[in-house]
């Protein structure tokens, strides 16, 4: 392989990207590579930046461009592609890097542009995907200029930049993206305000020009914040610079990061918006999507219009917004806003002046953040005072990002950072470029990397810890949980910490899991260090997981446990590596935990976390064996006649040893009792009775199939059920398959739900379909979108003709609710169905008389089909929603509840229960939500 030459910064932004390059030997300074795009249908351009714009072409602009030579399906990145977002904004991607920290999607699938009815599902893709195309566009973009000279990109050293605060998960999605772009092995990460201060540096004498610029009455250490606001995310770093010896350079060490916050200048775009909408909406009162898109757009160009200069207060900027007619300006509408009007915008609904006390207001209104998870307070000076809370004195400020270009802000922050401090403004640092500070500092870092010298002393942004259970005084199977932290904020790179958990064993030859979480409040926590679990301080990760194998001279078949310790290091690509490893010496072996980036794989976590506090079971140990042992005896075949079993009778028998009514079995006592079931699994044989008894207390024991600790890996015993069929074949058995497949839905992946419905497809055709296979059916969320229209349409139609015959229709009712519910139980946003079907549904319905005792799931259907959550690509129209409220009002629907059909109230943990259909057991803790009085 070629010898490096270069060192390439890339930096990935939110809004815009750009490619930087310094030779790795001597002291030349970065250059911008100049990249070549479509600027208009006709004409190409060259720009120092690419802006992060992905537009699918029709096929008569695909054979337009490139002289017919673009192919169908290939998506054109840059200027174009951004300028098509605001003329055919069903066709463009836009800010897919913030998707990757979107745990509760998944990454991995195909759903972008989000919300577009433009294209169809095929032609989607994910944002791991869009992310790898702009990467691969910078890559073809450097080979066009250099690959001839002998210099191709894959031969040079490569850094890519990411937001300080992207979690572990977040930074291995943008190396998935890298290598799915065609990028080497070996690229790095670095994080966007080093890369920033790395290229202010490379421009300033820090051992002269910084120090004189922080000299004070005291030689200690002096301290720079860089605010980095880009497109997409606004990201805090402090650095501390220690005085060095004699005129030597000072020692610089990134001492703080803050958390991930999702807010930049998309979020102002959107607030420009909301208040130009009333001015164009007229009496619709609300935009379509489409319209909604294009307003976006438009408010981008406008903002950025109105503060790349000053002006007068009164300077006015106006927005149009193409009608739906076929003429050129048919139905189109103009509005304009003032100067005055956008810079209060910006400066009392992001910029406010607050006190240094301050904390943003934090909402557990979590649907308000689909589809992209942002933060609930917009005012960034807030978050700022947060960050900054028992932090040291700033002397210094670097400004970086293009959502503060316009000195009215950085003056703003300036000012309101010497207020906290008493009067003490810090000194402003120059950025000339912030636009193309970050590339340029990632290509110097990658020199000074290659050069071992002049480097920021960083390590690990976060702590990270893992939920693991300690034992009870008492030495019961019930366990404590704590968070033992396996990586200090500050881990150099490539130290590994070997952390021993007392008692802490792995099953062998099975899947293990762990939950994960990281934290930028713990920075003194050492490793091996257990933590309570607070809510704030820590965030949630994908869970880590591997399976513990053991080489063929150590099986002993599965079951059996061993010993092990958890092994941490931050590699020098600044990628987090876990591993745990065997304290047995017969097994020399270690095994590395990997995060899981597709959640809907291990069900529930689009809209339920385990909680980070598990209960223990609600029932002494001893109680808990005599019940394991019962359930043995009622699956073992006596001698003799055999006596007949039934679910009521056994459950009424464990409550008596248990000592404890069933209702209050919390989640823990019940995942307790499934080892004893499971074990049994043979003795469902024994009868039908037997068979039906297993079937209807395993949905008891394990429902809702996710929300414990380990529940995947009891899903996974449950399937083979699936695999071996029943021992008794009729419609006794099958009716009680699918009440328990419905009662553990959110626990199956989304193959396994699509393999259920496949073999059921030929009986939901028609109107006798067996009901409880109808509403199994409702609960299956997972399925692709498409398959979720067919069904629909195809309930839609069959509950009608039987309700029109005064037929059973209540199945299909509650189905419909499920398939076309705004909210999920467990699933991600992309699996929410358009609003165009819950029109046809009320279309379908409004005729039929609500308050019919025989037609109530109408209630539910329509209270669930229509709620806001806070999406416009989700939400039903208002005019509808007016309509469909209206109609539940006058068939008895107190107000309290209709209220979530008129506009958007908190997702409570009440409401997500109700999608369930039948009570939940104790000790899962449904959200992100709130409990809400009005159910």
């Amino acid at each position: 392989m070629p010898q490096a030459r270069f060192s390439i910064g890339i930096d990935l932004g939110t809004t815009n990207s750009a490619l930087a390059f310094v030779p790795l030997l001597g002291e030349a300074k970065p250059e911008i590579l100049l990249i070549a795009q479509w600027e208009t249908l006709g004409s190409l351009a060259e720009a120092p930046t690419l802006p992060s714009f992905l537009y699918l072409p029709e096929d008569a602009v695909a054979a337009q461009l490139r002289g017919g030579s673009a192919g169908p399906g290939e998506w054109v990145v840059g200027r174009l592609a951004r300028r098509r977002a605001g003329e055919t904004p069903g066709r463009v991607i836009q800010s897919a890097k913030s998707w990757l920290c979107h745990h509760t999607a998944d990454r991995t699938a195909p759903f972008l542009p989000w919300g577009s009815e433009d294209l169809a599902r095929e032609q989607k893709i994910s944002p791991v995907r869009a992310s790898a195309l702009i990467l691969n566009y910078l890559r073809g973009a450097w080979n066009d200029r250099f690959a001839e000279t002998g210099l191709a990109f894959d031969d040079q050293e490569i850094t890519v930049t990411v937001p300080a605060s992207f979690d572990p998960a977040a930074q291995q999605l943008t190396l998935a993206a890298a290598k799915e772009a065609g990028f080497p092995d070996g690229v790095r990460l670095l994080e966007e305000p080093q890369a920033a201060f790395y290229c202010w540096l490379g421009q300033h004498d820090p051992a002269r020009e910084l120090w004189q610029l922080l000299a004070g009455r005291d030689s200690g250490s002096r301290h720079v914040l860089i605010v980095d606001i880009g497109g997409g995310t606004s990201d805090f770093s402090l650095f501390e610079l220690a005085p060095g010896e004699r005129d030597s350079t000072p020692t610089i060490r990134r001492v703080a990061v803050s958390e991930h916050i999702l807010l930049g200048g998309d979020n102002i775009d959107l607030a420009v918006a909301h208040l130009v909408e009333p001015r164009l909406a007229e009496a619709q009162g609300q935009l379509s999507t489409g319209q909604w898109d294009h307003l976006i757009a438009s408010c981008r160009d406008l903002k950025e219009g109105a503060l790349s200069a000053p002006g007068p207060p009164d300077e006015r900027f106006a927005v149009a917004l193409p009608g739906r007619g076929s003429g050129l300006f048919a139905g189109s509408r103009v509005a304009t806003l003032t100067r005055v009007e956008i810079e209060t915008v910006l400066l009392e609904g992001f910029f406010p002046e607050c006190d240094a006390r301050a904390r943003p207001y934090r909402t557990q209104a979590a649907l308000r953040e689909w589809g992209l998870p942002y933060a609930s307070d917009s005012a960034i000076t807030r978050h700022l005072a947060d960050f900054l809370r028992e932090r040291p004195k700033v002397d210094a400020v670097l400004f970086n990002g293009g959502s503060l270009h316009p000195p009215l802000l950085r003056q703003r922050l300036r000012a309101q950072i010497g207020a906290w401090q008493s009067g003490g403004a810090p000194i402003a640092l120059e950025n000339a470029e912030p636009a193309l500070a970050v590339a340029r500092g990632a290509a110097r870092f990658g020199r000074l990397l290659h050069q071992r010298t002049g480097r920021i002393t960083a390590g690990a942004a976060q702590a990270m810890f893992l939920e693991v259970q300690r034992p009870t005084a008492n030495g019961d199977e019930a366990a404590r949980p704590a968070l033992v932290c396996i990586l200090p904020r500050g881990a150099p790179p490539e130290e590994r910490f070997e952390i021993a958990v007392p008692a802490l064993e792995l099953r062998t030859d099975q899947p293990v899991r762990f939950q994960a979480y990281s934290s930028s409040r713990h920075g003194r926590c050492r490793a091996g260090e257990i933590l309570a679990w607070r809510e704030g301080d820590f965030h949630a990760l994908p869970p880590l997981q591997t399976i513990v194998r053991t080489d063929g001279a150590a099986r002993s078949g599965a079951g059996r446990t061993i010993p092990v310790h958890l092994a941490a290091t931050m590699n020098a690509l600044g990628l987090l590596q876990v591993s745990c490893v065997s304290a047995d010496p017969a097994v020399p072996q270690s095994w590395p935990l990997e995060f899981n980036l597709r959640p809907h794989e291990q069900g529930g976590v689009g809209a339920v976390r385990e909680t980070a506090a598990p209960v223990e079971p609600n029932a002494p140990a001893d109680a808990l064996e005599a019940a394991r042992k019962h359930l043995k005896t009622v699956f073992t075949r006596p001698p003799g006649k055999v006596e007949k079993a039934s679910a009521a009778a056994v459950l009424k028998s464990l409550e008596r040893v248990l000592g404890l009514p069933r209702s209050e079995w919390n989640a823990a006592l019940l995942r307790a009792l499934w080892p004893g079931l499971d074990e049994q699994f043979g003795g469902r044989g024994i009868s039908v009775d037997h068979e039906e008894t297993w079937l209807a207390l395993a949905g008891f024991l394990l429902r809702p199939g996710f929300g414990v600790p380990h529940d995947p890996l009891r899903i996974d015993g449950l399937w083979r059920l699936n695999e071996a069929g029943p021992c008794f074949p009729g419609r006794r058995i099958k009716s009680q398959e699918y009440i328990l497949w419905r009662r553990v839905a959110g626990g199956l992946t989304r193959e396994r739900q699509e393999k259920l419905l496949a073999g059921e497809r030929d009986r939901l055709r028609g109107n006798k379909a067996p009901a409880e296979l109808v509403r199994l059916t409702g609960s299956l969320e997972l399925l692709p979108n498409a398959v979720k229209v067919e069904l629909v349409n195809r309930f839609i139609d069959t509950a009608v003709t039987l309700a029109h015959d005064k037929g059973h229709c209540a199945p299909y009712l509650a189905a419909l609710g499920l398939l076309l519910s705004r909210a999920p139980l467990y699933a991600g946003p992309e699996t929410v169905v358009s609003p165009d079907l819950v029109e046809r549904a009320y279309a379908a319905f409004r005729d039929f008389d609500w308050a019919d005792p025989e037609l109530l799931e109408l209630q539910n259907l329509f209270l669930r089909a229509a709620r806001v959550v806070g999406d416009r690509s989700l939400d039903v129209p208002a005019p509808l929603r007016t309509l469909i409220a209206g109609k539940l009002e006058r068939a008895g629907v107190a107000p309290l509840r209709t209220a979530k059909v008129k506009a958007f109230v908190a997702v409570g943990r009440s409401d997500r229960a109700s999608l369930y259909g039948e009570a939940l057991p104790p000790g899962l803790v449904l959200g992100p939500g709130q409990d809400d009085a009005g159910g």
